[in-house]
């Protein structure tokens, strides 16, 4: 059994009065935390904690959106703008990544208020660190939990994202599933431009104290091992691929066809050196598109 744990976005994010969510990992603080870089009383508590039957799980509304089934505790509409929002985004990461749609279910539990999920959290999964949803693997279910509030569209696409990666790629570099997923949490007319990480990343290149090393990304395999650096850069290389020019992007798609095999395919960083019309140097080429991104948006 192999579960993933997903973001808070700031240390602001944590909940107040939730001892038991506060583990000593102190990189948790922004992206995924995925449990296998987490120590092994985490992991046991989880796995006790999922094993159990979960008592207090929203039920009073049920939608089956194609893959994803929502519970929620409060009245949903099946025709809410953001669960229609969710149903497309599974369309849109299929297409944009060169995958099939899964038939497997994801499963949604939206709790009505912090309270009610943070309640359940704190019962089921006493040692998870704090944050405002999370997305969990496991051998036979995926599954999003999360608490309805102002931030929740943010949050659902970024967890159900994993959800239908994980669907259909389930094993993935730590690096590329969260770069995939900070790419499509937001909004569709953004198309994956993620301002904040782009003003981050400009600020941190005006420094001279950053520069892309995707093999330094692909060694990193702990969540607690990340930093906001880690995220940012990660979500630049991946818009690189998928948004600048079609061999970059099926450079993408094919070596993410290539994980569904073989989780052990060569590292994506060994086939860019390696893959024809490129435009040069990878980390070179993903400087000058951030460069660009910073004038288009204001961050220089």
């Amino acid at each position: 059994m192999s579960l993933r744990l997903a973001p808070f976005r700031s240390p602001s994010d944590a909940r107040r009065g939730a001892p038991g969510l506060l583990v000593a990992v102190a990189c948790l603080i922004v992206g995924c935390a995925h449990l296998s870089g987490v120590d092994d009383a985490i992991r046991q508590h989880a796995l006790h904690g999922f094993g159990t039957t979960a008592a207090g799980l929203p039920k009073r509304t049920k939608i089956v959106a194609s893959q994803l089934v929502i519970h929620a505790d409060f009245p949903l509409p099946g025709q809410h703008r953001l669960v229609r929002e969710l149903e497309g985004l599974r369309v849109d990461v299929s297409q944009t990544l060169g995958l099939p749609i899964s038939d497997e279910p994801v499963n949604l539990y939206l709790f009505e208020t912090p309270a009610r999920y943070e309640e359940f959290v704190v019962r089921q999964f006493p040692s998870f660190p704090a944050r405002r949803a999370f997305f969990v693997e496991t051998d036979t279910t995926l599954s999003v939990y999360a608490a309805w509030q102002d931030r929740v569209a943010e949050d659902l696409r970024h967890e159900t994202t994993h959800g239908y990666l994980h669907a259909v790629v389930p094993v993935i570099p730590l690096w590329l599933d969260e770069g995939i997923a900070e790419f499509f949490e937001l909004p569709k007319l953004e198309a994956g431009l993620h301002r904040a990480h782009i003003a981050h990343l400009a600020g941190r290149r005006l420094e001279g104290t950053w520069w892309p090393d995707l093999a330094r990304l692909e060694a990193l395999e702990s969540a607690a091992d990340l930093s906001q650096d880690h995220y940012a850069e990660a979500w630049c290389w991946t818009h690189w691929l998928i948004c600048t020019t079609p061999e970059r992007r099926a450079v993408l798609q094919d070596y993410l066809t290539d994980l569904r095999r073989d989780s052990a395919t060569a590292p994506l960083s060994q086939r860019l050196r390696h893959a024809p019309g490129l435009g040069g140097d990878a980390a070179v080429e993903v400087v000058k598109h951030l460069e660009e991104l910073a004038v288009r948006t204001g961050a220089h």
